[in-house]
């Protein structure tokens, strides 16, 4: 019994692991294992901006405009995973690690893709499970 303590601060018991990001390149590789005609737009002028970071608090780094199943969504790149989950939670989205996909919320079909090919939760669920 008095071994039980000091085991559980060894290799903690708090759950509270983070799991490392995903990079853009892994992210995207995932999004093609389910969808091989996976597009991310490019936008026609180097200086067009096609998602606006500013429009997401906390602000993503960047942000993509992507098709999947030939509908669209955005995918937002954060450094932090929790500045993902805040602003999944205010855009109730789903968050999958340090990414927040944005226009699936009511889309079936990008639904059940987020969660099937990019491990994307709820970001309502994330908040719930960690507390």
């Amino acid at each position: 019994m008095k071994w039980i303590i000091p085991l559980l601060l060894l290799f903690g018991c708090t759950g509270n692991k983070t799991l490392p990001n995903y990079s853009n390149q892994e992210f995207l590789e995932m999004g093609r294992s389910g969808d091989p005609d996976l597009k991310v737009i490019i936008p026609s002028d180097i200086s067009e901006t096609l998602v606006h970071c500013t429009d997401y608090t906390p602000q993503c780094r960047f942000g993509l405009k992507v098709i999947v199943k030939k509908v669209q969504l955005k995918a937002l790149f954060y450094e932090k995973q929790e500045d993902a989950l805040k602003a999944g939670l205010r855009i109730k989205g789903y968050v999958a690690r340090n990414w927040v996909l944005d226009d699936v919320t009511g889309e079936p079909i990008l639904e059940r893709f987020v969660e099937k090919y990019l491990n994307a939760k709820k970001a309502i669920d994330l908040k719930k499970a960690s507390e």
